[in-house]
């Protein structure tokens, strides 16, 4: 008899403490994770091998003060005079662009500025558009190829 009421004792304890334990609350993410100040949305991704590189790009900002109207809803506002700079592997800059009154700007580039001098068919680069806005920091990858 004692030594059933040691196990269960044993097992209350085992439980309670799993319980206590399981429900901390963490202070902050191991990662910062911070939404992008700005809806970029871009168009271009296959050109031929002759044929410079042409991306067109254009970066809103979400107004969302109406967002619990439906008859509203977000507004997309452009984003003029940002700075935009274009980057492969991460690290090497290839083009700087400015955006427009309508915050649209458009990168062109031929395939050796981006690290194909000779693009055959089925290559593909990754481009990372990066900025800041409202001294918040975004990026977008973009992949282009060749026919």
């Amino acid at each position: 008899m004692k030594k059933s009421f040691n196990i269960y004792l044993v097992l209350a304890a085992f439980v309670t403490l799993a319980f206590t334990q399981s429900c901390v609350e963490a202070e902050d993410l191991v990662t910062p994770n911070v939404a992008s100040p700005v809806l970029v949305l871009l168009e271009g991704n296959s050109f031929s091998a002759a044929s410079p590189v042409t991306v067109g790009s254009r970066f809103l900002e979400l107004d969302k003060t109406n967002i619990l109207d439906h008859t509203k809803g977000i507004d997309s506002i452009p984003v003029p005079n940002l700075n935009i700079a274009v980057f492969i592997n991460n690290t090497t800059e290839v083009a700087r662009i400015v955006t427009d009154q309508e915050g649209s700007a458009d990168l062109v580039i031929s395939w050796a500025d981006l690290g194909m001098p000779e693009a055959k068919s089925g290559g593909s680069v990754r481009l990372e558009f990066t900025g800041t806005y409202k001294d918040v920091a975004f990026r977008k990858y973009h992949t282009v190829r060749v026919n």
